[in-house]
């Protein structure tokens, strides 16, 4: 997309977030543009005035008139400098709600897709970037139509003396036509370099940001871990303070000190340039104005109007040329936001519904699977099927395909070959409302929020509180719950809340358990439900198993085989191919790699 498209098509999504920005920006600018011309004028009509000996009367009119209509522009500049400068910071929460309003409807696999991802992470660090993206696109759209009005407003003033700049007064250079020539010419090339000075500027300032993005990172990165009390162990033990702080000054001190150096001495430089060029070409518009003046073509009052508009000529140029500049910072962070927004979420659903009270066979028909960008099969010419009311324990090492084949289920992905059928119709066929509310799963790396216990559990205001704590009690957690100082109503962790309450990572897996025996799906999938719990916690939960589950399909996976007893059957994967199926007994007898598994950790036990 060219930049003048991608310009265009950032003004309608401003217009979209926020319709009265765009106009209050023009309106301000041209407010501003006025401002100094209003001085301007009133002096060199004031000067008129007491040149030609005018009454005290057309003196207080005029001196009234000035100090009027600058306290209507100040109250009017000050009022929408207010209002834009609110609402260009309320645009930047209006567009990461729309980028979040993706997110939450956008599907799994583009989420973790690692472009994706990187697309995020660099939208992130735009917004802690000084202004971020349209907000500071407003505010470069302000300074530029500042510069450009203002540079119109000037030239309009200064045509009568441009026309004087053509009549010949002498035979000296400063008298001839060529003079104002010459400062046309220099007022060019002054603008050109203003421009290249700019574009350097904005250059190095650009490779600068880069360079504090990563020491930014860095710099949270420690502070991250300093201010974590789990780290906080592992720290004072080793003696890691020094190893900290020594690589915290030489990433975060020195090379930042160095970056900002070296920004600091190529902006001293090219500003220096732009100053010295800029006093010349005013010295010779002073020269120019002075010389015209001395015969008389103009009166005293209008020497001060053109020399005045004349300087605002070269500070509009400049205030062009740094904005232009800007937009070199501006642009690259626009095309990722748009990249975002437009990214496509390619799961399509049918519009089939599952009966939940019905029973179902879920069927995996010769699925394949390779994760994106990965050369390597996460699953390989699956067949398995599973019965409803059927307790499955699914096993095998790490990186087998276990939860990739969760994943498969729940149609977080789309297999790349072959199908998945529920009650033989493809699973791409169902709603994604149907599909969603068929399984109750407990991911290894769940996710609980600083928010009340109840909203983890129930994910809703509205919730039955004798069936939630029935699903503390079946997930061994309800006492504790119970002790807490607001019960249910007690905030999770203290990022939200100073009164919240810190969890263990067992107490964490416990309630993560509760949420989804209280969703109360007909399909239950766990995955490592214990892996944090204490052995007395597990077995209790083991215990309880068959109870929470009754009547309903259940998929167990875990890395400890003796779970898989109180399943019906055992599914064993191993280098992204289902490899064994049966139950307990029949898989031991068979010396395979259950039988491996099993007798590796039966070992320890005995």
């Amino acid at each position: 997309m060219g930049k003048a498209k991608l310009i265009k098509k950032m003004y309608k999504e401003v217009s979209l977030l926020d319709r009265s920005l765009l106009p209050a920006t023009f309106v301000q600018a041209a407010i501003d543009s006025i401002k100094p011309f209003i001085n301007i004028y009133f002096s060199a009509r004031l000067i008129t005035l007491l040149t030609n000996k005018a009454g005290a009367g057309s003196l207080v009119i005029c001196i009234a008139l000035a100090l009027g209509i600058n306290l209507v522009v100040f109250f009017l500049a000050s009022m929408l400098n207010d209002y834009n400068e609110t609402h260009r910071m309320t645009l930047l929460d209006l567009e990461n709600k729309k980028v979040e309003e993706k997110l939450y409807n956008a599907e799994y696999s583009l989420l973790d897709d690692s472009d994706f991802k990187n697309l995020l992470h660099k939208h992130e660090e735009a917004g802690k970037s000084r202004w971020a993206r349209f907000p500071y696109f407003m505010w470069t759209t302000l300074q530029f139509t500042r510069g450009l009005l203002t540079t119109v407003i000037s030239f309009v003033i200064i045509i009568p003396l441009l026309k004087l700049g053509f009549v010949r007064t002498g035979d000296t250079f400063f008298e001839r036509p060529v003079f104002i020539l010459t400062i046309f010419i220099a007022i060019a090339i002054m603008a050109v370099i203003i421009l290249l000075a700019a574009a350097n500027i904005n250059k190095s300032y650009l490779k600068a940001n880069e360079k504090y993005a990563q020491l930014d990172r860095i710099f949270y990165c420690f502070i991250d871990i300093l201010g974590d009390y789990k780290t906080g162990k592992e720290i004072r033990l080793y003696k890691e303070q020094n190893l900290i702080n020594s690589i915290a000054t030489q990433k975060i001190l020195t090379e930042g000190e160095q970056t900002l150096r070296k920004i600091s001495m190529r902006t001293a430089k090219s500003s220096s340039f732009v100053a010295i060029l800029g006093a010349i070409v005013g010295f010779g518009v002073y020269l120019f104005i002075g010389v015209k003046g001395l015969f008389g073509l103009f009166s005293i009052g209008s020497l001060i109007l053109y020399c005045g508009s004349f300087m605002q000529i070269i500070s509009g140029i400049m205030m062009l040329a740094n904005t232009l500049g800007k937009l070199k910072e501006i642009i690259p962070l626009a095309r990722d936001y748009f990249k975002i927004m437009e990214a496509e979420c390619t799961a399509a659903y049918g519009d089939k519904e599952i009966n939940l009270n019905d029973k179902f066979e879920i069927e995996f028909k010769n699925v394949s699977f390779k994760y994106p960008k990965s050369e390597n099969y996460a699953l390989e010419n699956i067949n398995l099927k599973i019965n409803s009311g059927e307790k499955l324990a699914v096993v095998g090492r790490n990186g087998s395909g276990k939860t990739t084949f969760i994943k498969l289920l729940c149609r977080l992905y789309d297999a790349d070959s072959g199908e998945i059928l529920i009650n033989g119709v493809n699973i791409k066929e169902y709603t994604k409302e149907s599909l969603m509310k068929l399984y109750s799963v407990v991911f290894q790396d769940f996710k609980l929020f600083a928010i009340p216990l109840c909203d983890n559990i129930c994910a809703d205001k509205e919730y039955d509180r004798e069936r939630l704590y029935l699903c503390l009690e079946q997930a061994n957690i309800k006492d504790r719950v119970e002790r807490m100082s607001d019960t249910e109503n007690t905030y999770l962790y203290k990022d939200t809340e100073k009164n919240g309450v810190d969890i263990s990572g067992g107490e964490a897996q416990k309630l993560a358990l509760a949420r989804a025996l209280y969703k109360d799906s007909p399909l239950v999938i766990l995955d490592e439900p214990t892996a944090a719990l204490d052995p007395i916690s597990e077995n209790e939960i083991y215990s309880r198993f068959n109870s929470f589950t009754e009547n309903k399909t259940a998929i167990y996976i875990s890395h400890r085989l003796s779970s898989c007893i109180f399943c019906d059957t055992i599914a064993v994967f191993d280098k992204a191919k289902l490899v064994e199926k049966g139950t307990h007994k029949d898989l031991l007898s068979l010396g395979g790699k259950y039988s491996e598994l099993w007798n590796a950790q039966a070992q320890y036990y005995n």
